[in-house]
């Protein structure tokens, strides 16, 4: 039987009826609000919003900043350049096949390529092809309103219209790695974009750079561009791109060049510093390379070519060299045994060509021996057996001492990352590196500069520097100042690492040995370091690279050229007021007073070919 509803049931009911339709009511009240909302009320926002969806952000990559030598002369430069990216969201099989054919790739492997390099977003641009042929970009200008997410990028290119000129200081640019894009630093950099390598460009990387621009453009639902009319109306703020900062550097184009050509067909490096405050003048490490070819992208082929080429071309033997000083080193071991009071200047002591250390010889470079000779004529005749006593009176933890103190053993703060420390050793170093306790062999070997002892052309240059202005040890300078686009200058002073308070009478001595080795009869440089126009004060130097008794006595020609003594020369100039310092050294040249003077008399009187008045200048 059915069941009625009372009076009660039915009054819940009811009231359960008008609660939902107040529920149904404030619901449609709430769609009709929205509704209105949305059309009326945010109607243009939305409409807006919508053109949107139809606008790409192009960016405008920004010019690099120049590089500029100290007289603002152009070291790297910008020319225009075209690059094509795409869209990988709007791009179609027609066109992959249309720029296949253009660029000659392979559409099949194209495709593959877009696929593999889509960053996180298929709407974010790629880099297709850097640098395009006019050729190829009047093909491609001609069909781009009927290709699909493609757009021609104008793009700075760098230069170096000095090409070899200071290409290690310089230094290249390539493309940013994934490893550094991961890196705070490169936060605001993009896949595809070229930052310093090396040099400079990397020091200066941040402020050479610039910050980019950018633009918009309409296209259609397939990624073809439209009629720029769309753009009205939109709140859109395209940038203009920012130019980066110029760097103008120490160096001397026309001394930098003039170094280069020295070393021309050699290996080695030549370093030029201003006596003054540091200032690198020259820096040349030959043989070098054209930084444009790391420009476009280098096949792998050529890139191990480089690297595998045994002149070492990309390597910075200025900074990254690093060879036993041979007698350059002697100057090290006098200035502390002057310093500690284990030598007196005058006294003589007999050379005969060999020193015995119990049953061991030691020889001297002139076999019949210097006779009797006192420390100024040791120096200047570089008479091995001189300086074998006094290392062994001194030893070699205080020869370390005021070796480091000088400059040697210890990175400079050029500010390049693949600057070598050397290596000045101790007592301590060896038996911790070698597991060996030091002998006094090793201090023999350590006093002529063989041995363990190991220095770079720079840090050799420091040594000459700290001696011509009697302990200044600048560090060494390589950039003048910055000048951003807006015209902000911000200069970068000379900066005092230490100052050696050595007695007047130790740099005195030092110097006029110095002076003696050019220009005394006597001196190991005398016939091809003097000049008849500048006074020049310098040291020779002769690193053995391996002791062999079968190329005893033979003639530099008679011997292998990998086994034949790299040769040195450290020198300051004028000798009254000196001006510059610098260090020479040429691998497998022989003999330090033939194969490294001769090129720093030439640079040093073309240095003041081109600035006369600091010959006289106080």
């Amino acid at each position: 039987m059915p069941r009625y509803l009372d009076e009660r049931e039915k009054e819940k009911l009811g009231e359960r009826l008008r609660i939902f339709r107040w529920v149904i009511f404030f619901f449609g009240i709430l769609i009709l609000f929205r509704f209105w909302q949305l059309q009326i009320h945010q109607g243009e926002k939305w409409q807006l919003i919508a053109k949107e969806n139809q606008i790409r952000k192009i960016r405008i990559p920004a010019s690099r900043g120049l590089i500029l030598d100290r007289k603002g002369r152009l070291l790297a430069g910008n020319r225009p350049g075209f690059n094509i990216t795409i869209i990988p969201a709007d791009i179609d099989q027609d066109t992959i096949n249309a720029l296949a054919d253009i660029l000659g790739f392979n559409a099949e492997k194209l495709k593959k390529w877009i696929k593999n390099n889509q960053r996180w977003s298929p709407f974010v641009p790629i880099k297709l092809k850097e640098n395009l042929s006019w050729e190829e970009l009047a093909k491609i200008e001609e069909r781009l309103r009927n290709l699909s997410g493609v757009d021609i990028e104008l793009e700075p290119i760098r230069t170096y219209p000095q090409r070899e000129v200071a290409c290690h200081l310089i230094g290249y640019l390539g493309e940013i790695s994934p490893k550094e894009l991961a890196q705070e630093e490169f936060k605001d950099y993009h896949l595809g974009d070229m930052v310093g390598k090396s040099g400079i460009e990397k020091i200066y990387e941040h402020q050479l750079r610039g910050i980019d621009g950018y633009k918009f453009k309409a296209v259609d639902a397939q990624g073809k561009e439209r009629s720029s009319e769309i753009l009205k109306g939109l709140n859109l703020n395209p940038q203009p791109p920012k130019p980066g900062a110029n760097i103008y550097l120490t160096i001397d184009l026309e001394l930098q060049r003039y170094a280069q050509k020295l070393l021309d067909g050699k290996k080695g490096a030549i370093v030029m510093l201003s006596v003054k405050n540091g200032d690198v003048l020259v820096m040349a490490s030959s043989p070098g390379f054209n930084p444009e070819i790391f420009i476009n992208r280098l096949h792998p082929e050529r890139w191990k070519k480089l690297e595998q080429d045994p002149t070492h071309p990309l390597y910075n033997r200025a900074v990254q060299g690093i060879y036993p000083p041979g007698s350059v080193f002697k100057l090290v071991v006098a200035i502390a045994g002057l310093e500690e009071g284990e030598v007196a200047p005058f006294k003589k002591i007999k050379c005969k060509g060999i020193y015995w250390l119990g049953k061991k010889a030691f020889g001297c470079w002139k076999k019949n021996g210097h006779g009797r000779i006192n420390l100024e004529q040791a120096i200047i005749q570089s008479c091995d057996v001189y300086f074998y006593q006094l290392g062994l009176k001194l030893g070699i933890d205080r020869i370390a001492k005021y070796a480091n103190l000088l400059g040697l053993g210890l990175r400079s703060g050029i500010g390049f990352k693949n600057e070598k420390s050397g290596l000045i050793p101790t007592a301590y170093w060896k038996e911790k590196f070698k597991g060996e306790k030091w002998n006094p062999g090793d201090t023999l070997n350590c006093a002529i500069g063989q041995g363990y002892v190991l220095v770079t052309p720079l840090q050799s240059a420091l040594l000459a520097m700290v001696i011509a202005n009697e302990g200044k040890l600048f560090k060494p300078r390589v950039a003048l100042r910055v000048e951003s686009s807006e015209g902000d200058i911000q200069e970068i002073p000379p900066q005092l690492i230490q100052q050696l308070n050595f007695s007047k009478a130790t740099w005195k001595i030092i110097k006029k040995a110095m002076l003696g080795v050019v220009n005394d009869p006597k001196g190991t440089a005398y016939w091809t370091a003097r000049s008849a126009k500048v006074k020049i004060a310098g040291k020779t130097g002769t690193a053995q690279v391996i002791k062999l008794k079968k190329f005893e006595g033979k003639k530099l020609e008679e011997i292998p050229e990998k086994f034949r003594d790299h040769a040195w020369f450290i020198a300051f100039a004028p000798f009254d007021n000196p001006q510059i310092a610098l260090s020479v050294v040429v691998e497998n040249a022989g003999h330090g007073s033939t194969g490294a003077a001769p090129l720093a008399r030439k640079l040093i009187e073309k240095y003041f070919e081109i600035y006369p008045e600091k010959i006289s200048q106080k």
